[in-house]
């Protein structure tokens, strides 16, 4: 028996309950209200009546992976590679480098995911420009690919990579534009609240909901409980001062303040397989500043956002390059799809071009219902589905080609680095230290 078992026993004890009701429970005054706003967005689905055969459609499915070592010297040696597979071709890229990070860990962490994500979309782009006219599956969200402010990064020998990478995104569009191919990005474990906002955004037109409080002043309280939490709890205290009936508009901001995943309504709410209302998504309100100060004052955005490199001319003149697209970013349509009852929901991204719709990110406030048809992305996920174990089989089987397994990159990678640099080193105190 472990020699944490009892303590563990006495946790479980005192918590029990209290795990129980945070598991299952939503705030319970707008439980019912959220019910009834679910089934009003939730599309029962049979997936089953979009399969068809894998080799009727032309895909290619790309995925990455990285493995990292810390070294007692403060240094970080890695290595990311990204893979596409289609019916008759491979795509492949790899980058190996040593360097210096600033600050905690996590900034690592967050830079090796940036750069599996820049890598998976070089190898898209790179496809399509090799003649690939299908569809790309992309494990992942592509919104969570355009939604990162743009800075420097923390690694003292790339710290433009955040430029780069993305270059490379406004590179994949552009190909994928003007050749029709379609790009969908499929997550099995996303935290997003995108779909939690929309009920309770349409929630509040109700007058038992937000009581005698305006719809305008209302919609203000929504916007600073998602970006400035602070101000919405101060505004809440002045709205219950100005008014005697302020509805239900505690328990909105309580809701909005719980950085509860969609999946949670989902896992509660839906009775069978089906699909949320797909929504087309615009930036986060901090992302919509940057963009503005993007169109506005580009170089002050760069000598705000890269302090190292804004002496550099050079760079700031690239960069200004880059940045000047990046206010024509699409929206992204988004929803989550459960193909099984006794699953978890994917999340599927698509940006609208690739739809027929081309309305920009910049354009979109709060999340808004996208109308028009989905059913050749339904017959890919349909088709795709393999049970509990392989949510996309062409994804599990890129998945499986490009891991990075750690004995390779020890018996290969690392000990190469070491040849290479003709020194004798050591992982961090004679450990191995993995960013994840």
């Amino acid at each position: 028996m472990s020699k944490f078992y009892d303590l563990f026993a006495k946790e479980l004890r005192s918590k029990r309950d209290k795990w129980k009701k945070r598991y299952h429970s939503l705030p319970n005054t707008l439980e019912k209200f959220l019910r009834e706003e679910f089934n009003k967005f939730w599309k029962p689905v049979n997936l089953k009546d979009y399969e068809r055969n894998p080799k009727e459609f032309n895909i290619l499915a790309v995925d990455s992976s990285y493995q990292a070592e810390s070294l007692k010297n403060g240094g970080i040696f890695y290595a990311v590679r990204a893979l596409g597979i289609s019916k008759d071709k491979e795509y492949r890229d790899l980058i190996v480098d040593f360097d210096y990070a600033d600050g905690p860990v996590h900034n690592v962490t967050h830079f090796l995911q940036r750069k599996m994500e820049y890598l998976e979309l070089k190898v898209a782009a790179d496809a399509i420009s090799d003649g690939f006219n299908g569809t790309i599956l992309i494990d992942g969200s592509i919104y969570g690919r355009i939604s990162h402010l743009i800075e420097e990064s923390p690694m003292s020998n790339d710290r433009g990579f955040f430029i780069e990478h993305y270059k490379e995104v406004m590179r994949l569009f552009k190909l994928a534009k003007e050749n029709e191919v379609v790009l969908v990005g499929i997550s099995k474990e996303s935290r997003s609240r995108f779909f939690r906002d929309f009920l309770v955004k349409n929630l509040v037109s109700l007058d038992e909901i937000r009581g005698d409080v305006s719809l305008n002043e209302v919609f203000h309280l929504l916007s600073l409980a998602l970006d400035q939490k602070r101000k919405a709890i101060k505004m809440l205290d002045s709205l219950k001062r100005q008014y005697e009936n302020i509805g239900l508009l505690d328990e909105v901001l309580k809701e909005l303040l719980t950085p509860r995943p969609d999946y949670q309504l989902i896992d509660k709410f839906a009775q069978q397989p089906g699909y949320t209302i797909p929504l087309l998504l615009g930036p986060s309100a901090r992302w919509l500043r940057g963009i503005e100060q993007i169109e506005k004052d580009p170089e002050g955005y760069i000598e705000s956002h890269f302090p190292t490199l804004f002496s550099d001319p050079n760079f700031v003149s690239y960069a200004k390059v880059i940045l000047k697209n990046i206010p024509d970013l699409p929206s992204i349509i988004s929803m989550h799809v459960l193909p099984d009852v006794n699953d978890s929901p994917l999340r599927i991204d698509i940006p609208a071009f690739c739809l027929g719709d081309d309305v920009k990110l910049k354009e979109i406030g709060w999340p808004e219902p996208f109308t028009g048809t989905l059913d050749q992305i339904f017959e890919i996920i349909a088709t795709g589905y393999g049970g509990l174990e392989f949510y996309n089989i062409w994804l599990w089987k890129v998945d499986r080609e490009v891991k990075f397994h750690r004995h390779e990159f020890d018996e290969l990678y690392f000990s190469k680095f070491k040849e290479a640099i003709e020194v004798e080193i050591n992982a961090r105190g004679h450990r191995r230290v993995r960013f994840l």
